[in-house]
């Protein structure tokens, strides 16, 4: 089970066959003929993955001062804890998500939190930094179980000193929520890193995951109180067979609570990590896709205003490939009349690939001498790439030399420059204006959560 992990994906078009393998050039953005996998429901559930990267990024708005998790609002108080009450709009920067064009669909009203500030959450008297016990190690002893916390590897227990980070309307968030998945990579980075190396890694990490750990917080929260008993029994019912269908793979529930426990976590917190990936997935797919509209209109000025940096294809040509290095012979002569005749064979006819298996010494000879298609000017020799251009499709070259090789060159196959028509390229798209909107309206919700919400955090324990 994962957690809701954020991203963004860089998609490309494959290749449309139309009876000859160029018809479509590979385009920079868009997903190709196997798009339909994408829509619908699951391509829902993927843009709640990806909108998690903008409620981090808003967060990161609103928990402004330089690059920490400083002052939420203009009004916040000095001291060790920082907060912003109910009905305090943060004004952070959140200059990298746009406005949305599409309305944000507007969620019932529930009830405002108190305004009035709620009594300080309690921490240790001295918060230890991150090293203060990270160092300590168990190590099993051969008669009894390793710790709950134990390295799988090494039987190593890293021992987090936990304290509240944050508290989101009422619910904390602490130091284990936010290291305690990481347990192996920290042990890894404590053998590799110096000790001030370490607690800047430490730092970073918890700055970042504790933004994305508020969001999702606000979300989840906003989630529960919106959704319908019903809904909620299909999220757990979905959550009970993913724990069926993962108690099976590992044997036992015995077993699946070992192995998690081996990794510094336990059943129940991965169930509860589960949860919240499927309630916030079900919210956001019920409450804000529905809402996220793509007109024609918009899709024809998008084409026109991109179309010449990456819909319009210039000439290409695959190229196949024969190399004969001249240190590779005896002498200059019995390099040269071993080119000659690969050279002669292939302006023959005879099978390319079968050649190039056989004689080229560049790195595409197990591929059977294919280059795949390139562009004017993009071959490092430019002797080879005059002589492709210059021949038609299906033909070999003369042959060429040069101070190191000799080159035996053929035009597998070539492809006119043409432009991508917007039909080609439509539902590819639509997918990209469709996810633009939905992450957008996504950062405005969250906004507007974060101005509702009491949020704390504790400084000091940072």
């Amino acid at each position: 089970m994962g957690t809701c992990a954020a991203g963004i994906r860089a998609a490309t078009v494959r290749e449309r066959s139309r009876g000859a393998a160029c018809a479509t050039a590979p385009l920079p953005h868009g997903r190709g003929s196997d798009s339909g996998r994408l829509r619908g429901l699951g391509r829902l559930g993927m843009r709640c993955l990806w909108a998690m990267l903008v409620m981090a990024a808003v967060v990161a708005g609103c928990m402004r001062d330089g690059g920490g998790l400083g002052a939420l609002s203009p009004r916040m108080a000095a001291g060790p804890a920082a907060e912003t009450a109910t009905g305090e709009a943060p004004t952070g920067d959140v200059s990298a998500v746009r406005a949305a064009d599409a309305p944000l669909a507007r969620p019932r009203e529930t009830p405002a939190a108190p305004a009035a500030p709620r009594p300080a959450v309690t921490h240790p008297d001295e918060p230890a930094r991150y090293d203060a016990r990270l160092g300590e190690v168990d190590l099993p002893v051969a008669t009894r179980r390793p710790p709950v916390l134990a390295g799988a590897d090494e039987g190593e227990t890293l021992r987090l000193v936990d304290a509240v980070l944050a508290e989101v309307n009422g619910e904390v968030v602490t130091r284990e929520d936010i290291l305690g998945p990481l347990r192996p990579q920290m042990r890894q980075w404590r053998r590799e890193l110096s000790p001030a190396a370490f607690e800047s890694r430490c730092r970073s990490l918890v700055d970042m995951r504790l933004r994305e750990a508020v969001s999702l917080r606000l979300v989840v929260q906003e989630a529960k109180a919106k959704m319908t008993d019903d809904e909620k029994k299909q999220v757990e019912a979905a959550l009970e067979q993913t724990v069926k269908n993962l108690t099976s793979e590992a044997g036992s529930i015995a077993a699946l609570e070992e192995r998690l426990a081996r990794q510094g976590s336990s059943l129940e917190k991965e169930k509860e990590r589960e949860r919240q990936r499927m309630l916030v997935q079900r919210y956001l797919r019920e409450k804000v896709a529905p809402a996220v509209h793509v007109t024609h209109s918009e899709l024809l000025e998008v084409y026109n205003r991109v179309r010449a940096e990456r819909y319009e294809q210039p000439e290409r040509v695959r190229l196949g490939l024969i190399m004969l290095k001249k240190s590779s012979a005896a002498d200059p002569a019995a390099a040269q009349a071993l080119a000659r005749a690969v050279h002669g064979r292939a302006a023959a006819g005879e099978d390319f690939a079968r050649l190039a298996a056989r004689y080229s010494e560049d790195p595409m000879s197990e591929k059977g001498g294919d280059w795949g298609f390139i562009t004017r000017g993009s071959f490092r020799v430019r002797a080879v790439d005059e002589t492709l251009f210059a021949l038609q499709g299906g033909q070999a070259g003369p042959l060429v030399e040069t101070e190191d090789a000799y080159y035996v060159v053929k035009a597998l196959e070539r492809c006119p420059a043409r432009t991508v028509p917007f039909t080609e390229v439509q539902a590819d798209l639509e997918d990209e204006i469709r996810d633009r909107k939905y992450n957008e309206m996504v950062s405005r919700h969250v906004q507007e959560l974060y101005r509702r919400a009491y949020v704390r955090i504790m400084q000091e324990n940072l």
